[in-house]
């Protein structure tokens, strides 16, 4: 039981505690309305569901491990990207962390896609962007080496939030340019502020939805590409994003979706975009889920331990 309650911890994170927390303090009685609690509860519910399906997967996942036949380029990329070591030191990513997870500055809240079901309201701490926006240490260091390992010229990134997966995959690259497109002005403001503190000289912010700025970005673009998908949590917009880059892809492109099963229409979209023809490799890590147009290589999608 208690592996079991740890492995709920980690993949919930600090959400069930907010979620205590937030009832206790009654921040969402004040919004007077069954719905939002309807909202939250189907929500929940859905994400039990698919902490259940984690469990299972751990499961197989474990039980293929090493048993697998693997082309060279997928037993390559699982070996030396998804369980390597880190390319480069991130003391000063976690130093900039700590500084900030503790900050009670208020930053007002203009949310253009569907965020998280946490710090719901007009503003929001700093510390609550980094807790419940930010990602993870683990998933930004595995970030980091997709790109050591791919090597972009350009990067595309759709939710830059105060920046933290931007500067993962910036201090990998010294060479490569990252586009970052950020909805809320405050945020993109304070991502600026961070990639400054860093001297991360090889980002670009621009604030603006992403159907307006993405086209623009397009144009500039040289290859290889990496996209990272991670600002909006509605799967018809993650379709459409797809369909926009899509033209813009080659064979040696990669898409990255985060939070792959935060909701069921993402979970939805997920599935449709690893059937169509043009992916030959598709990687399911429970919570990212990588992309690969790789020509001449056998069709597969697999489910990795992380």
């Amino acid at each position: 039981m208690k592996e079991i309650a740890s492995i709920f911890t980690k993949y919930f994170g600090k959400n069930v505690e907010f979620y205590n927390k937030e009832k206790a303090s009654g921040m969402y009685l004040s919004y007077g309305t069954h719905a939002i609690r309807s909202i939250l509860m189907f929500h929940l519910m859905f994400r039990i569901r698919s902490f259940i399906e984690y469990l299972w997967i751990r499961i197989i996942a474990e039980s293929w491990k090493g048993n697998r036949i693997y082309s060279p380029f997928i037993n390559d990329f699982i070996t030396n990207t998804v369980r390597g070591k880190d390319p480069v030191n991130f003391d000063k990513i976690d130093k900039l962390y700590k500084h900030l997870q503790y900050d009670s500055t208020k930053l007002s809240i203009r949310d253009l896609g569907a965020g998280s079901v946490s710090g719901t309201g007009q503003y929001r701490r700093i510390s609550q962007i980094l807790r419940y926006s930010s990602i993870k240490r683990k998933y930004g260091r595995l970030l980091s080496r997709i790109v050591h390992w791919i090597s972009p010229s350009t990067i595309i990134e759709l939710g830059t939030g105060a920046g933290f997966s931007t500067m993962y995959m910036a201090v990998s690259c010294n060479q490569c340019k990252v586009f970052s497109i950020e909805g809320c002005p405050e945020i993109a403001e304070l991502a600026g502020r961070n990639m400054k503190s860093l001297s991360l000289n090889n980002t670009e912010i621009i604030t603006g939805s992403f159907n307006e700025i993405l086209p623009a970005i397009l144009q500039k673009i040289h290859h290889p590409l990496l996209i990272f998908i991670d600002g909006d949590h509605l799967g018809q917009n993650l379709n459409g994003y797809y369909e926009t880059i899509l033209p813009f892809t080659d064979e040696n492109s990669v898409f990255v979706f985060d939070d792959i099963r935060w909701s069921e229409s993402m979970e939805k979209a997920w599935k449709e975009i690893i059937k169509r023809e043009e992916i030959s490799v598709s990687l399911d890590l429970f919570r990212m889920g990588i992309l690969f147009f790789k020509k001449n290589i056998r069709k597969q999608h697999l489910v990795v331990k992380f």
